[in-house]
């Protein structure tokens, strides 16, 4: 045997680790960048959802207080009474509704950037199969190393 077939097949494994370190590099930066969109979307999502709903409990917020006021024959007591109803709102979340809504958003991001990629590769992939692509990669590996 001799150093230069030795050598070669260093060389072989090292350029071999190279493309794997690679091909693992760009699939952490794809992986990086399908959780930030998903992220980015889900933000979008809320914040266009968020505005709407926004914007329809201020007209209805409009609406009872003029109700209210009327009923009372005082307009401005209505936007009081309104007012005061959020405030309580306000102070009844700052109070009890942090706890909550922590829980609410991690569990439902934790989902997809931990458990989503886990369920889909549970899926697609089935560990007792070998995929053919591995075993095409891991001829010249095989053959160098029954020359040894």
């Amino acid at each position: 045997m001799s150093i230069f077939n030795i050598s070669k097949h260093i060389n072989t494994v090292a350029d071999d680790a190279k493309k794997y370190l690679d091909s693992s590099i760009e699939f952490y930066k794809l992986d990086l960048f399908k959780k930030s969109m998903s992220g980015a979307v889900s933000l979008v999502n809320l914040l266009v959802t968020g505005s709407i709903f926004l914007i329809f409990i201020l007209f209805i917020s409009v609406g009872l207080a003029i109700i209210i006021g009327e009923s009372l024959h005082s307009v401005s007591y209505g936007y009081f009474i309104m007012g005061g109803f959020y405030l309580l709102i306000f102070l009844l979340y700052k109070t009890f509704g942090k706890p909550v809504i922590t829980k609410i958003v991690l569990t439902k991001y934790s989902k997809i950037f931990f458990h989503d990629d886990d369920s889909k590769l549970k899926e697609e992939h089935n560990p007792t199969e070998t995929p053919v692509a591995y075993n095409q990669h891991l001829e010249p590996i095989r053959e160098t190393h029954e020359s040894l």
